[in-house]
């Protein structure tokens, strides 16, 4: 920066120049069907506001000057007397006085088309730093960018030129300042309640831009050719390798999502995509190029910030970290302003690493002066020799401050990805239900995922049903294989070419409920555990089941395979075994349309089932249905089975608070201490 001439006692009267940078999302230019994207800045215009933030006027910049690094010199000039902060707003032509009046307030910010090449973008100094004569300013788009690629393997039947997005149910609008003036995270980001209703992408590009939207809210449709056939994929930004939890689309962030493996054609709609669950015909792994800063710690003179601990798949090779430090002079050997070590056994996560960016952060925010932003890109080893997970531990050093943040990849999941191991389940002891059993499991039964199971994990084993179970299980034989099982519930046989394995009790009043393993090591040595499960029942519903279209829309109709877990509740007069969600319920969550946080688990409802008869009577018991509609070996509870329950203060209403704070109340069963 350099001071132009003095004017008055707080700024120069011609103006000062300051250098601002637009940090590259991963990669400098995307190409795409139209060419490469390369994103350029035509204007700046500067508001002002005082030491209590409040708006004291903005003005056009006079000179913006691009620099052979890419940076730019802009000169601000009309500086007003009470100025404390200069806000940057870049490729903006209509900024009216109300939106500068408060940058970050989605209220007062104008709907605008998102240019990805011309980025509506922003940045803040304070005066004091503008003045000292060393000022930067780092830029932050307003957008979020989704990029789509193929891994190599697998061009060949899923070629990423066919490939493209369509992105629907995203934010409406962004503010041209993240809330507060502080990068945002995926927890601290305020929840998307208004929605555009245009879709991004057409299905032929692989990068989309979008406004910032909350977690989970945004449906990400992949239109692609798999074996020269043209399907849609529905796929979601999980976080974590056991994708419990999804990413925000934040501002500043480029997620990339990386199709590694492609288990079947697509939908042959969009809409039927849509309704699908993501990732149910293909898997990919997602990364964010920009981890958000999510632990800080500070001494007197300055601050150390990383990224959250992350988590990946066996098969991913590369970990991305962000960390900020305000450390005004290096103090490493190397002249840089932070150190880092990695821990790992047998050096998996590799200890050299990549500095793929560096920007300058603003004052504003969380950090109390300018500091420092770096992203760090790590190598990693798959872990496909294990099913067992691992962790490194990467300590982030800056000045006399120490941070520890975790990578943990995940084991290799030999149940599902082993072609030889395909898992084959007879019903009754010889009709083939399914002879890819965890494929089945994962595409085709509802219900039985950890989201849908309010976190309980069922989707990773055999599952024997609880009273009556016709099931068992055929596991191919490998050369080398060896089988250790010490539970008498259940045999694993050899008969030459597989492995039987089946429940010793299959009798109809077998109601305990159990959790159980066996392990094949394999002739390389590794171990193979199959958890074993008898807590629930799969059951299957077609549309003819006498289930009636609510309000008249066949589409509510419910069908297909659903899993059910089993509970026991007392009575005052005997013990009950209960199914934990309605039929045709695909979540055991609770549901309830006047709730925020809630309204959405429409899967929790399940079907509308008719379930007499006899329209003139009042006694539902004439011409019942239940054991037509029923699982075999259950009815539909009665009206004295819920006053016996009532009776021994089995039921309670109880009153809850979601996380953003909204109460509601709901009813509970309260089950024993074996369910």
């Amino acid at each position: 920066m350099e001071a132009i001439g003095l004017g008055g006692a707080e700024s120069p009267a011609e103006g000062v120049t300051l250098n601002i940078e637009l940090p590259n999302f991963s990669e400098k230019q995307v190409g795409t069907r139209a060419g490469a994207e390369v994103e350029s800045i035509h204007s700046i215009t500067a508001v002002f506001y005082d030491n209590d933030k409040k708006y004291v006027g903005m003005a056009q910049v006079s000179s913006l000057t691009q620099q052979s690094d890419g940076s730019y010199n802009v000169k601000i000039s009309n500086i007003p007397p009470a100025t404390a902060t200069i806000h940057l707003v870049a490729n903006v032509d209509n900024l009216s006085e109300n939106e500068a009046s408060d940058l970050q307030d989605l209220s007062k910010a104008s709907v605008r088309k998102i240019v990805i090449n011309s980025p509506i973008c922003w940045g803040a100094v304070t005066l004091d730093a503008l003045l000292d004569g060393n000022a930067k300013a780092s830029l932050l788009r307003q957008f979020a960018k989704i990029t789509l690629k193929v891994a190599d393997n697998i061009q060949s039947d899923f070629p990423e030129a066919s490939a493209g997005l369509i992105v629907s149910n995203t934010a409406s609008k962004s503010s041209i300042a993240p809330a507060n003036y502080t990068e945002p995270t995926d927890e601290g980001l305020a929840g998307t309640t208004d929605f555009s209703s245009e879709k991004i992408g057409d299905g032929t590009t692989r990068v989309v831009a979008v406004n910032e939207t909350s977690a989970s809210k945004a449906c990400i449709i992949i239109k692609a050719r798999y074996k020269g056939v043209e399907g849609y994929y529905k796929v979601a930004l999980y976080k974590n390798a056991n994708k419990s939890t999804q990413y925000a689309l934040l501002r500043n962030h480029n997620y990339t999502i990386t199709v590694t493996k492609v288990n079947d054609y697509g939908f042959k709609t969009e809409e039927e995509a849509m309704k699908s669950e993501p990732e149910n015909r293909l898997e990919a792994e997602i990364v964010d190029d920009n981890p958000a800063i999510t632990k800080m710690i500070a001494c007197k003179d300055y601050e150390l910030g990383v990224s959250d601990h992350i988590d990946v798949s066996a098969s991913t090779t590369e970990a991305t970290i962000t960390l900020v430090t305000t450390l005004s002079q290096a103090t490493q050997a190397d002249g840089k302003l932070y150190g880092v070590s990695v821990k790992a056994d047998n050096d998996w996560a590799k200890s050299n690493f990549e500095e793929t960016s560096e920007t300058t952060t603003p004052e504003t925010g969380r950090l109390s002066s300018q500091g420092k932003k770096y992203t760090l890109k790590f190598t990693l080893d798959k872990n496909d020799k294990s099913e067992d997970a691992r962790k490194a531990t990467v300590t982030v050093t800056s000045g006399d401050l120490s941070l520890d943040l975790t990578i943990t990849q995940a084991g290799f999941d030999f149940r599902r990805e082993d072609p030889s191991r395909k898992v084959t389940l007879l019903d009754n002891g010889s009709t083939e239900v399914t002879t890819d059993y965890f494929k089945w499991l994962d595409e085709t039964i509802q219900g039985i995922k950890p989201e849908k199971m309010q976190g309980a994990v069922r989707n990773q084993g055999l599952h024997f049903g609880v009273g009556n179970n016709t099931y068992s299980y055929q596991i191919p034989k490998l050369s080398g294989d060896e089988v250790t099982n010490t539970d008498n519930r259940f045999t694993v046989k050899d008969d030459g070419s597989y492995w039987n394995i089946t429940l010793n009790n299959n009798n109809s009043s077998d109601f305990e409920l159990w959790q159980s393993s066996f392990t094949i090591k394999n002739g390389e040595g590794i171990n193979i555990t199959y958890p074993v499960y008898h807590t629930g029942i799969f059951h299957q519903i077609t549309t003819t089941d006498y289930q009636l279209a609510e309000n008249d829309d066949a589409n509510k109709k419910v069908k297909g395979w659903f899993y059910y877990e089993m509970v026991k509740v007392k009575g005052k007069t005997q013990t009950y075994y209960m199914l934990d969600r309605n039929l045709g319920a695909s979540n055991n969550g609770p549901y309830i349309r006047e709730t925020q946080a809630l309204k959405d688990n429409e899967d929790a409802i399940g079907g509308y089932f008719q379930i007499s008869q006899e329209k003139k009577t009042t006694d539902a018991t004439q011409g019942n249905l239940s054991s037509a509609l029923a699982p075999s070996g259950y009815t539909i509870p009665t009206n004295d089975m819920f006053n016996d329950l009532l009776d021994a203060n089995t039921i309670k209403v109880k009153s809850y608070a979601t996380a953003q704070g909204e109460t509601y109340s709901c009813a509970e069963i309260a089950t024993t201490g074996d369910s």
